[in-house]
């Protein structure tokens, strides 16, 4: 699981909050890694029992207190075996959609309106997505200590987003072909 990683990332740059890791992984990770505030909050528990985090809680006057989250060396060295680990896994979601075309012969029409919403959603994604997380990272770029250094990783990300987003809506226009040709009468 990932989501331990991503978040001693975060927090390799710069001690946060739970709410701003949270925030920080909409406006990063989130492009490729969804994760939940409430399982942001387990995970950070469970390094914390490891030793991968320790957390003090801020008093503050006129807001609730808060739990500041710093990274151990022991969570820097978890860190770095992982970055370091040989293999490379690409885990396979459950994709509904691909099961819904899968089965598509069943319902040929709908699986067609189905294939023009997907390359409608990428093309529109392919268009504006890339903007918004450029604006992200140019923000974190300038606000995170090292930002500039590691935007370069970061914008290896949103490249590979934005190839993978037109990659779909190349294939999804060209299985629109095909059943429109299977389709005629």
């Amino acid at each position: 699981m990932s989501l331990p990683y991503g978040l001693l990332g975060l927090l390799n740059y710069q001690d946060s909050t739970g709410y701003d890791l949270a925030k920080i992984f909409e406006d990063s990770l989130n492009n490729f890694w969804h994760a939940q505030s409430a399982q942001i909050y387990r995970e950070l528990d469970r390094m914390e029992q490891k030793g991968w985090v320790v957390s003090r809680n801020i008093v503050q006057s006129k807001r609730p207190n808060k739990r500041l989250y710093s990274i151990t060396d022991k969570g820097r060295g978890a860190l770095h075996q992982w970055l370091c680990e040989g293999a490379l896994e690409f885990e396979r979601p459950h994709e509904a959609f691909l099961m819904k075309v899968f089965f598509g012969a069943n319902a040929p029409e709908a699986t067609l309106k189905l294939l023009r919403s997907c390359c409608d959603m990428c093309l529109d994604a392919a268009a504006e997505y890339p903007k918004r997380i450029q604006a992200n990272i140019d923000h974190y770029a300038a606000v995170i200590p090292g930002g500039e250094k590691n935007s370069l990783y970061w914008q290896m990300t949103l490249d590979f987003g934005t190839i993978h987003t037109q990659a779909t809506a190349k294939w999804a226009q060209a299985c629109i072909e095909k059943l429109e040709k299977e389709l005629k009468p």
